[in-house]
């Protein structure tokens, strides 16, 4: 049987040799497993922006992919290392929290609290559990090892308030969570709600309020004239650009999260 894929996403930059390690890891254990880096440039120990980077790409790789998530500032405390089954897909992390946005998202099937320690790296480092305890055991499942076989089911995992959207009258209520290495603005309206909202009003156009300004949502991509636009981006999801230079700089945005509103034109 063929390996499953594993897809690796962390804060561990490339200056140290923490990736390679990982990939080391993996491959002593799974030989055959395809493994791809989704980001390893996250924010040190920012789980908001990991869980939320993580929600905008999982949905462009197979099912049944075998994602390690590793932003972990609590590593060898007393947080817990997480299997989260899913319908088409696994997640391997710490339990912070950095699998909420994927609990908003996905019919999760059951969550196991990883302690089959006879799967790990040992001996185990009390500071790197992304390899000693994540990759052996992200290696065996893509190998074929039932997820049950890892340790014992759990209801208690760890969520941390995520922004919601939500429709109050004529307006949608959301919130920016981030830029991209580009300096546009992400935000977490779906293009199932912006759809949504058009048919009930039966309006077909629309602006985001944000920080007293309304920018102009709009078709296509980023060739626009305008100076600031909004527009569906590859994710499904409602972003801020700019024509001439980044949109977090040209809003004076300093952090994250941060209050938005869609309003219709008409």
């Amino acid at each position: 049987m063929a390996s499953k894929m594993i897809v690796l996403l962390s804060d561990f930059g490339y200056r140290d040799p923490w990736v390679g390690s990982l990939k080391s890891a993996l491959l002593s254990q799974n030989p055959e497993a395809p493994i791809i880096d989704m980001c390893h440039g996250l924010p040190p120990h920012d789980i908001m922006t990991a869980g939320f980077t993580l929600m905008r790409g999982y949905r462009d790789f197979p099912v049944y992919t075998v994602f390690m998530a590793l932003v972990d500032p609590s590593v060898g405390g007393p947080r817990r290392p997480i299997l989260v089954v899913t319908e088409d897909y696994y997640f391997i992390g710490p339990d912070n929290g950095i699998f909420s946005f994927i609990y908003s998202a996905e019919n999760v099937r059951q969550v196991y609290h990883i302690t089959s320690s006879h799967y790990f790296r040992q001996p185990v480092s009390q500071t790197f559990h992304g390899r000693d305890v994540f990759a052996p055991v992200a290696a065996w499942l893509a190998s074929g090892i039932e997820p049950y076989k890892f340790g014992d089911p759990i209801e208690d995992y760890t969520k941390i308030p995520i922004p919601a959207e939500e429709i109050e009258g004529e307006t949608i209520k959301g919130a920016a969570i981030g830029a991209d290495n580009f300096g546009n603005i992400l935000t977490n309206i779906k293009l199932g709600t912006i759809q949504d909202f058009a048919a009930r009003l039966k309006v077909n156009r629309f602006a985001v309020s944000i920080l007293g300004r309304e920018v102009p949502l709009v078709g296509g991509g980023y060739a626009q004239k305008l100076p600031l636009f909004a527009l569906l981006n590859s994710a499904n999801l409602i972003e801020i650009a700019s024509a001439s230079n980044p949109a977090v700089e040209a809003l004076g945005i300093k952090s994250f999260p941060l209050e938005l509103n869609i309003l219709p034109l008409r």
